[in-house]
């Protein structure tokens, strides 16, 4: 685990959790809650204050979709804290795009192998 995910995720999250207690996804990020974000934004703000509320709130959105629910907030935290650039890999987190599509079924034959009439 990155250094700063792992600075963010070691401190006390107690009140998150037990917010979260009265649901059945207490270690899962819920991207709905606005608390949730908050409580996030204010984790990585004490540890980085150099850094914008507007560029965490970009982060977080991103992660929110590239990191498919349920969110494990070790994940998330590790998207989010990437995407801001604070650790050393810097691919962003989350889950990679789909791979592109198959070409034609029917692909063009070169001019050489082509038959007409």
């Amino acid at each position: 685990m990155a250094k700063t995910a792992r600075k963010i995720l070691e401190e006390d999250w107690s009140e998150y959790d037990d917010r979260k207690k009265k649901k059945t996804d207490a270690k899962d990020f819920a991207c709905t809650e606005d608390w949730e974000r908050d409580y996030l934004m204010d984790k990585i703000r004490k540890n980085h204050p150099d850094l914008s509320i507007e560029k965490i709130k970009t982060a977080i959105e991103q992660c929110c979709k590239s990191v498919a629910p349920p969110r494990p907030r070790k994940e998330f935290v590790e998207c989010v804290t990437k995407r801001l650039g604070l650790e050393d890999d810097t691919n962003g987190g989350g889950n990679p795009p789909p791979p592109p599509a198959p070409g034609p079924s029917n692909p063009p034959s070169p001019p050489s192998n082509r038959k007409v009439g």
